[in-house]
C-alpha cells in the first residue's frame, strides 16, 4: 500500500514552493526586485539594462542570487517573473551576442537614453531556462 495518497503528495509539493517563496523573502536569500510601468502592456517588451554611462549597471552588476521582474499596471502589481541571476544572465548574454535570433534588440534607453538595454519579448521568456 502507498503511504501517501496523491493529495498528500500534491500537498508536500505546494508546501515546498510556499517554503521556498517564504526564504526568497527572507533575510538569507538576496534579491533584487524590478518593476515594469505600464509600458510593457503596449510594447509585449521587458528591458533589462546592463550598462549606463559607459559603465556596468543593472544586470551586469547585481550581487542578487535571483532576479524578480513585476508588471504593474495602473499602479497595481498584476504580475511578475522569477529566475535565477545566473540563468538570466546566461541568457541574456546570448540575446546580447545574437538579439535577433531570440527575437530581442540592443538599445539605448531609461533617462536620458544614457543607458544600454537589452529589450526582450514577453513571449520569448519562455527561453529563459
Amino acid at each position: 500500500m502507498n503511504p501517501l495518497s496523491k493529495f498528500d503528495k500534491d500537498l508536500q509539493f505546494g508546501q515546498a514552493g510556499e517554503n521556498w517563496l517564504v526564504w526568497l523573502g527572507s533575510q538569507e536569500a538576496k534579491v533584487e526586485i524590478k518593476t515594469e510601468r505600464d509600458i510593457w502592456q503596449e510594447t509585449g517588451n521587458l528591458v533589462f539594462e546592463f550598462r549606463c554611462r559607459g559603465k556596468p549597471s543593472g544586470i551586469s552588476v547585481t550581487q542578487a542570487d535571483w532576479w524578480v521582474h513585476l508588471l504593474s499596471k495602473d499602479n497595481q502589481i498584476v504580475a511578475g517573473y522569477i529566475w535565477s541571476v545566473p540563468t538570466l544572465k546566461n541568457f541574456l548574454r546570448t540575446a546580447y551576442k545574437t538579439p535577433t535570433q531570440l527575437g530581442c534588440k540592443v538599445v539605448n534607453g531609461g533617462d536620458d537614453n544614457l543607458a544600454e538595454i537589452i529589450v526582450v519579448p514577453i513571449n520569448q521568456l519562455h527561453l529563459i531556462r
